[in-house]
Order: structure tokens, then C-alpha cells, then sequence
């Protein structure tokens, strides 16, 4: 079954709309909602389905369980939905001031 988007508002005003089994919640009930730029962390990467484009690349990196833990709680304490959208915008920020304006982010030497 599909709804509309005012529907949907309706629901969630009305407290109607559950997580689904299985799932986690991350914000509190009471939590402002979600802003736009929120919205974009937690969905950088993902193509909507409406544009026929790959995904972007995924990037592995290997942390330790205590960092794990920390990026972990501070992506909830941020409202973000995973530890993921938590370091896109830390690296994003950290490359934004690393190439300056106008300036290429150059590569690695390692």
C-alpha cells in the first residue's frame, strides 16, 4: 500500500507510523526533526531511484572497537543514523579546509 505525503504526515502526527521489527530508532520521540542538511548526511552517497547514476565508491577504513564505539555515540548524539553519515561530514569538513577555496585536495604520498 502507498500513501501520500500528507498521509504520512498525518500518520506521524498522530503517532501511527512504528519502526519497523528489527530496527533501531536513534532520535528520541521528542527530538526536533530532522534538517535538511541531517537529511543529506544520512543519505550522501545514495542515488534517488529517479536518477539512473552509480552509487558513489565505498571507502573501507579499519578502527579500533574503542573508536567504533565513540563514532558509534556521538552519530546519536549528532542525530545521525549511522556512524557512516557521522564520518562523511567529518571528512567532508576536513577536506573542505584542507583544499581551501579554489585549491585541489591533493593526493596521498603514502
Amino acid at each position: 500500500m502507498s500513501y501520500t505525503s500528507e498521509e504520512l504526515d498525518a500518520m506521524a502526527d498522530r503517532g501511527d507510523l512504528k519502526p519497523a521489527p528489527g530496527t533501531a530508532v536513534y532520535r528520541d520521540p521528542g527530538a526536533p526533526a530532522l534538517t535538511d542538511k541531517d537529511l543529506m548526511g544520512i543519505f550522501a552517497g545514495r542515488p534517488r531511484e529517479e536518477e539512473h547514476r552509480p552509487a558513489n565508491v565505498e571507502l573501507r577504513v579499519k578502527v579500533t572497537p574503542t573508536m567504533k564505539a565513540a563514532l558509534t555515540r556521538i552519530a546519536r548524539e549528532e542525530n545521525l543514523h549511522t556512524s557512516s553519515a557521522l564520518v562523511r561530514s567529518v571528512l567532508a569538513d576536513f577536506i573542505q579546509k584542507r583544499a581551501g577555496k579554489g585549491k585541489e585536495v591533493q593526493p596521498s604520498r603514502c
